[in-house]
């Protein structure tokens, strides 16, 4: 007899069944018998129906939990382990009962922290600087994680499930891949990759995973920012012992000819003295403009912003340089209306932009020249505008002019004392600031620069 849904109805029917042909035996035999066998035949029939409702009481007092752990067991297969069975008795079905029950928390338990540790790993994996890889024994991706896709600019859908080569179309890291795979070792490298250009430090390790199968793992790691960083040190101090060379150079010669000359000699002297006093100026001014540039590229270069008034800023910058203006035999101007909002930004490198956009007009505008320094309220920005008519500049030099030592005029520099560090240090405190910096300027005619400083 199956146990199921139809139980219940089936049991319903056999008693009618009984109950029928009870009343057809007395029917039959109602005037046959004797009121004895009458009664002896009601009797029986009687205890037969009841046998049979009693036993299917038993029979469902069976059933019903054993379609309850049914239940339970359809549940925990389709991943709802939430659900647990009443309390039925001390006997077996009890004792199942509650081994289920068990079964059910372990399972759960067990569950919780495989699916803890995924989500650890997957923290980890989404959130490392390096790219991984992960390559089954016949080198198709099974694993990747979000930096592969911001290195190579691939999303994942492309890369899982197919070999290196068909994705990230680099022949070289595909090769070391495979060798890596034949020689079963270690391969660590350093590799270029184009469009977009990149350059990698890749580390190819052979592993086993816990079924005893063979794969390989791949880190990658974009090193492009830390070899610009390299090369722009390497140039750095090459430039600076190239440009502390030539004055120390110089201050040797001068003190060693105002040596020999001191005594026999004197006007000659004053003329090297005035000399010595012009390039340790020279080197004075470099090593400070070093400093600054240190201090702004540090990390901390940006850490007093406050709400400034650029106004006043530009007034005190412009009056410390009258004097220099005038003697220099330039015009130098100060257009600053009312009402300049204030921005947020650090004061001292405001100030410091300022003197060195002010200093470098000063140092490339002639005899009789005139400058004049702006500001301007423009919805949303501040203009700070500092135009010359001076030597001025070809267009195709504007591009390097921010960078470190570049001079566009070498030989003004020298004569005027430039380091070649000023406009490298106001486009360092422009991208500080959020500001943008746009040249305007032709030979012959002078210069403006335009920084815009957002309200």
């Amino acid at each position: 007899m199956r146990i199921g849904k139809k139980l219940i109805p089936s049991y319903a029917l056999l008693a009618m069944a009984v109950l029928l042909i009870a009343g057809l035996i007395l029917k039959i035999f109602i005037h046959s018998l004797d009121e004895f066998s009458l009664v002896m035949l009601t009797m029986a029939v009687s205890a037969l129906v009841l046998v049979i409702f009693i036993s299917h009481a038993i029979v469902r007092s069976f059933t019903s939990p054993l379609k309850q752990m049914t239940k339970m067991a359809e549940q925990i297969a389709n991943d709802d382990l939430e659900h647990r069975l009443p309390p039925m008795g001390e006997d077996e079905i009890g004792e199942l009962s509650k081994s289920l029950n068990n079964l059910a928390e372990k399972l759960k338990e067990r569950i919780d922290e495989l699916r803890s540790e995924k989500t650890k790993a997957e923290l980890i994996l989404d959130n490392m600087a390096e790219g991984i890889l992960l390559l089954s024994k016949d080198g198709e991706v099974i694993l990747t994680n979000p930096s592969i896709e911001r290195i190579f600019q691939v999303p994942a859908s492309e890369i899982v499930g197919r070999p290196v080569i068909y994705s990230i179309r680099s022949f070289d890291l595909d090769h070391a891949i495979i060798d890596s795979m034949k020689s079963e070792r270690e391969v660590v490298d350093e590799l270029n990759f184009q469009d977009p250009f990149r350059q990698l430090r890749i580390r190819i390790l052979p592993i086993t995973n816990s079924d005893g199968e063979k794969q390989t793992l791949v880190v990658i790691r974009d090193i492009t920012r830390q070899k610009q960083t390299e090369r722009l040190r390497k140039d750095f101090l090459a430039n600076v012992s190239h440009e502390l060379k030539t004055p120390l150079t110089g201050l040797k010669l001068l003190s060693e000819t105002l040596l020999r000359s001191i005594d026999t000699d004197p006007v000659s002297s004053r003329i090297f003295i005035k000399r010595l006093d012009k390039e340790l100026s020279t080197l004075i001014n470099l090593v400070r403009e070093l400093i600054d540039l240190s201090k702004i590229e540090s990390p901390r270069g940006i850490a007093e912003k406050t709400p400034t008034d650029l106004g006043e800023l530009v007034h005190e910058v412009t009056s410390s340089f009258t004097q220099l203006a005038a003697s220099k035999k330039l015009e130098l101007n100060e257009h600053v209306p009312e009402n300049i909002p204030p921005i947020f930004g650090d004061k001292e490198q405001l100030s410091t932009l300022i003197r060195n956009l002010i200093d470098n007009a000063i140092r490339y505008t002639p005899s009789g020249g005139r400058i004049e320094v702006k500001l301007a309220s423009n919805g949303n920005y501040i203009d700070l505008v500092i135009a010359d008519d001076g030597i001025g500049m070809a267009k195709r030099e504007i591009p390097r002019i921010f960078e470190r030592f570049y001079r566009v005029d070498k030989a003004r520099s020298r004569e005027t004392g430039g380091t070649g560090l000023g406009l490298s240090i106001v486009k360092h405190i422009a991208e500080n600031h959020n500001a943008t910096i746009d040249v305007d300027s032709s030979l012959g005619i002078g210069s403006t620069f335009t920084v815009r400083f957002s309200i």
